[in-house]
């Protein structure tokens, strides 16, 4: 896994800690108007060996991060996609 990828995930680990302002939808974030600024694919020891993409998004100051496994952003899976707890704003 490149250096980024792990920061990426660390700083998603960091956030669960610190508990973030609110979840929504990813379906819902798209439609406040954010923009996608980096889709990240993850694998390894962090991922607990697990394939997901992170994806994050911002409006203005806002910034919201989300993830999803593998095989649901690839298929764009309309229940993840509408599932709040898939992204965590600030």
């Amino acid at each position: 896994m490149n250096k980024l990828s792990a920061l990426v995930v660390a700083w998603i680990v960091l956030c669960g800690v610190a508990s973030a302002q609110e979840q929504q939808s990813f379906k819902a974030i798209m439609g406040k108007g954010y923009e996608i600024k980096s889709v990240t694919f993850a694998k390894g020891e962090s991922t607990e060996n697990r394939e997901i993409f992170v994806v994050t998004l911002q409006k203005e100051k806002s910034v919201a991060v989300c993830y999803f496994a593998a095989a649901n952003w690839i298929n764009l899976s309309a229940g993840t996609l509408d599932d709040a707890r898939r992204c965590d704003v600030r």
